[in-house]
């Protein structure tokens, strides 16, 4: 893993007051728990789009944000036409798979 990669991402990443953690960067198709993505809590209070191919994470990424978000204590408001997003009214069930995601991006689950 570069060194460079994950310093330029912590301090691309680096914010004053609290923020969200969304997960971990990616450099040259490995996981670096490292080099962690966040966002400023103070930013959710703006229009945002969350964009991409089927099976490319938008539903786990809005997903991550309101739990996030409901962790920090800020109301919530999502509309779901599709039904994509109820699952996280309902406690999660922890696998293989999920595991060593989170293994590899160095946050609990």
């Amino acid at each position: 893993m570069s060194e460079k990669f994950i310093e330029s991402i912590n301090i691309g990443y680096s914010f004053t007051g609290e923020s969200i953690i969304l997960g971990a960067a990616m450099y040259d198709g490995e996981c670096s728990p490292n080099a962690q993505i966040k966002v400023p809590l103070k930013t959710f209070n703006r229009h945002g789009l969350i964009a991409g191919a089927t099976g490319s994470g938008k539903t786990k990424t809005l997903q991550k944000i309101a739990e996030a978000l409901s962790e920090k204590g800020v109301p919530t408001l999502m509309m779901d036409i599709k039904g994509d997003l109820s699952g996280i009214a309902a406690a999660g069930i922890a696998n293989d798979k999920i595991n060593q995601r989170h293994l590899k991006i160095g946050l609990p689950w």
